[in-house]
């Protein structure tokens, strides 16, 4: 299962062909310029529209996250950079031993994903989201995601998967930055909830608890 969005890199490129074939139709229909000129005219307006879909694809993927960007975050609802893997601690409500907990963030301007390990299994965000205080000064990583007990655990017949949901706040101002909040699951067989305490380590995903 998996958040169903619109791929917007595709809807950017279509946008950018189909506005070239009506620019090019009206050129004709309106007698601006011949079928033997046409192609030049095409290119000289390609010419602006690529460096634009290039400047997207460089702001989407990387300029997002840096300083002059972060600094206008607020009236362009530019998320805070959450990228990386974080590690700390998970407390069962049951009163249960705290145990290692990571989660691993993969994140874009316009996309977000979370990754998270412990000593008993794994989990992988379905509906990821940021969210904001109303005057946008304290955000929140909250995601609905599919966890799965670790085989070692259980008998690989009877892997238990489940979901859950977690908020996460963010102490951005800290150094490192630290992630903070509850979390809640529906486990058949013991529903589970308690508070997790992460703190940011580096960009570098190592895709397991370690």
């Amino acid at each position: 299962m998996k958040a169903y969005k619109l791929n917007l890199e595709i809807i950017i490129a279509a946008v950018g062909v189909f506005s070239l074939i009506i620019f090019s139709l009206v050129l004709i229909i309106f007698h601006i310029a011949g079928v033997e000129t046409l192609g030049g005219i095409v290119l000289s307006y390609g010419y602006i529209i690529a460096p634009t879909g290039l400047l997207w694809i460089l702001s989407d993927k990387y300029l997002w996250h840096t300083k002059l960007f972060q600094i206008v975050h607020k009236p362009l609802n530019i998320p805070p950079d959450l990228r990386g893997r974080w590690e700390g601690t998970l407390e069962n409500a049951d009163g249960s031993e705290p145990q290692k907990f990571v989660i691993e963030v993969k994140q874009t301007l316009t996309s977000l994903s979370v990754h998270s390990f412990s000593s008993i299994g794994y989990s992988i965000s379905i509906v990821p989201e940021i969210t904001s205080s109303h005057n946008e000064e304290n955000f929140t990583l909250c995601y609905l995601w599919h966890g799965q007990i670790n085989a070692s655990i259980k008998d690989i017949h009877q892997i238990e998967q489940f979901y859950g949901y977690t908020m996460l706040h963010l102490h951005e101002h800290e150094s490192p930055k630290i992630l903070k909040g509850p979390y809640f699951t529906n486990r058949i067989s013991s529903q589970t909830r308690g508070g997790i305490q992460l703190t940011w380590v580096s960009h570098k995903l190592k895709r397991k608890l370690e």
